[in-house]
């Protein structure tokens, strides 16, 4: 009943036409600036940002009727109206507030893309912020779900009370289990020939765990210690959730104690304990986790409910007709990297063009964070669209850049005076920066850098050209 209450209290805060079935309320929660985002992440970014907290409707694992909120995150201009939809789907979270519809750490990563410009959302998921119950983890319809109900949700909000209107792009990432959250949302899409509704320019991925029926799997099974063995409880209740047959009750999968230490952590009202609380009191090792028989039953049957419910939610074995580009890094300790060399073997194998697995180094999976979304950063920068100032759409500053590839020389022409540049290596670091005598021509000397990808910023006093990448051979 309280829950109705503050629904019907929040309707009043934004109004909104009756055309949506999804926008149910838009609650302003703060701004940040486009300097501390700056500071913060070193990253280009232009705009100031304010984030409003979503409660839309959407399905939950029935495919019933249930509530779902999110940060939806707008660039603080009049110039410019028509963004880009940049959705980034958020890493695991147990605690329910600890969501980016609460404004929490995470959600500096859509309040980047927003400064860049574009209209950012970050769903929180079913089962977490404002959506009751347990949240159904690494279930991939509902990830799928929970973000193109938010879009639309957002389009309204868009439409009807910042009276603007999206420019039909949709660039998609997300990291960790966002990253599986991505490549969902993309999957989605493309299956469900929603493509002229999310006209989707290209999708971002992050150390996401795709087959988790597979090289994930055998992560689960390889005998080595596993640093987050909470993860493996977490998707074992949420298969519970959505399957109805993967145990009766937890002792039939988990050892004593932990059979009734993980119950509080997973009854579907948890505000309280996050996952950093409940890893140390599991054991590393999986078998010390798993009953013998349960543990025995997973190495020997391929048919096992639980191995069934992976590959139901495996995303690697499919053909995307939009761009891929998966980012990854080899010391991930949470997601093999493999997840992501699978994906892209399956792909080109069956006839994907635009797919691609980029290593961003030996990371960890929490240093892996700041440069993989640093390029995903530059890598939609380089292919949105520009907004339009005043009914008249920005000029394409950067109009030839030649040759690409290149050995050393690199000409750049532009449509206008400059003021300065930048180029920038694929780890996001400024290696070359000049100013410029208002020229419209650059001649670049590249044969002193390594071998790799780079992108171009141009800057004429007020606003940032980000370039296509070039890549140096």
């Amino acid at each position: 009943m309280r829950k109705l209450i503050l629904i019907v209290c929040l309707l009043v805060l934004i109004p909104f036409s009756g055309k949506s079935q999804n926008l149910i309320s838009a609650e302003y929660i703060g701004t940040t600036t486009s300097y501390y985002l700056a500071i913060a992440t070193g990253l280009p970014v232009e705009y100031d940002v304010s984030l409003y907290k979503m409660v839309y409707a959407t399905t939950d694992v029935n495919g019933d009727s249930s509530l779902a909120s999110g940060a939806f995150i707008k660039p603080n201009t009049t110039e410019c109206t028509d963004f880009p939809i940049a959705v980034y789907q958020h890493g695991t979270v147990l605690n329910k507030e600890d969501v980016p519809s609460r404004d929490n750490g995470e959600a500096i990563l859509p309040k980047v893309l927003a400064s860049g410009g574009y209209y950012a959302i970050s769903p929180d998921y079913i089962g977490l912020g404002d959506s009751p119950g347990l949240h159904p983890y690494v279930h991939a319809e509902t990830e799928a779900t929970a973000a193109i109900d938010m879009m639309r949700a957002a389009r309204q909000f868009i439409n009807d009370s910042l009276n603007a209107q999206d420019n039909g792009e949709v660039f998609i990432t997300g990291y960790s289990q966002g990253g599986h959250g991505a490549m969902a949302l993309h999957k989605y899409i493309e299956d469900n020939d929603m493509l002229d509704e999310f006209n989707v320019i290209a999708s971002a991925p992050a150390s996401g765990p795709y087959a988790l029926s597979e090289s994930q799997m055998d992560l689960i099974l390889s005998n080595e210690p596993y640093s987050s063995p909470g993860y493996l409880v977490y998707v074992l209740s949420a298969y519970e959730l959505a399957y109805g047959n993967i145990y009766d009750t937890y002792s039939d999968a988990l050892q004593q104690p932990y059979d009734t230490v993980v119950v509080p952590y997973f009854d579907g009202n948890n505000t309280t304990y996050s996952m950093g609380d409940l890893n140390p009191l599991l054991p590393q090792q999986v078998q010390d986790l798993f009953t013998e028989d349960y543990y025995t039953a997973l190495e020997e049957n391929e048919d096992h409910p639980f191995r069934i419910a992976l590959e139901d939610n495996d995303n690697y074995n499919w053909v995307p007709e939009r761009p891929i580009t998966m980012y990854y890094c080899t010391l991930d300790e949470q997601v093999t990297y493999e997840n992501a060399l699978t994906a892209l073997d399956y792909m080109t194998e069956n006839g994907a063009e635009n797919v691609e697995a980029v290593n961003i180094g030996p990371y960890t999976h929490g240093g892996c964070v700041l440069p993989a979304l640093t390029q995903v950063f530059n890598l939609f920068q380089s292919l949105k669209t520009p907004c339009t100032i005043d009914g008249i759409e920005e000029s394409v500053m950067i109009t030839k850049l030649y040759p690409n590839p290149t050995q050393s020389q690199l000409t750049v022409q532009l449509s206008v005076s400059a003021e300065r540049f930048e180029l920038i290596n694929e780890m996001g670091q400024v290696v070359m920066s000049e100013k410029l005598n208002y020229q419209n021509i650059l001649n670049l000397d590249l044969s002193n850098f390594r071998n790799g990808v780079y992108f171009l910023r141009v800057f004429d006093g007020y606003k940032i050209y980000t370039s296509k990448s070039i890549l140096k051979l």
